[in-house]
């Protein structure tokens, strides 16, 4: 868990100052900046604290339950904050409708050779604006390296939490070498970005 991340995305979201945060939840100012800083991990009985705040339903965020309905849709879909600069991909979120073996139990896309195209493909859409807000949504053609090769269609939507961080939500379909390939001569490109009053 990326407990900076966590820790600054929670207090944002009750709207909280740091000392607040940390009468909260029994710590020093001081420990919940270095906290968010990522200069150290929270005790056992503060990682405690704060999940036990994360998840009581009067300060649950949207955006938290956004993840569960990714965890538990049958369909095939995940969440990702991309960071192309530093060659991270993190996956947020997976759906049970993935199967194991493609990226249920990873925690970046880059841990993955056969996902190359999928990240190339990540990597054109954060450098069309997506941080800054252009892009509506995108629609990825890509093939993956397995043996035997399985092609897919992926339509990507931006998304944003409670402390402004870009993510990706991509919602997966399978499609075999014919509609595949027929699926990229009708859009003119393996990539189709879509920005707002924009198609790329």
């Amino acid at each position: 868990m990326d407990w900076a991340k966590t820790v600054r995305a929670l207090r944002l979201r009750l709207r909280l100052k740091q000392g607040a945060m940390a009468e909260l939840i029994g710590v020093s100012q001081t420990y919940i900046s270095r906290l968010e800083s990522g200069l150290v991990e929270p005790a056992p009985h503060v990682a405690e604290a704060i999940n036990a705040l994360s998840s009581n339903p009067r300060t649950r965020s949207t955006f938290d339950d956004f993840l569960a309905t990714i965890r538990y849709s049958p369909f095939p879909a995940f969440l990702v904050q991309p960071e192309p600069e530093n060659g991270r991909y993190t996956v947020e979120a997976v759906s049970a409708g993935i199967d194991d073996d493609c990226v249920a139990d990873m925690t970046d896309l880059a841990e993955c050779e056969a996902l190359a195209p999928l990240r190339e493909q990540i990597d054109t859409i954060c450098q069309s604006g997506l941080r800054n807000g252009e892009v509506l949504s995108a629609t990825a053609f890509w093939c993956d390296a397995r043996s035997p090769r399985r092609y897919w269609a992926t339509r990507y939507t931006p998304v944003r939490d409670e402390a402004g961080q870009c993510f990706l939500h991509g919602t997966l379909s399978e499609q075999n070498a014919n509609d595949h390939a027929e699926s990229v001569r009708e859009a003119g490109s393996d990539l189709v970005i879509e920005r707002f009053g924009i198609s790329a």
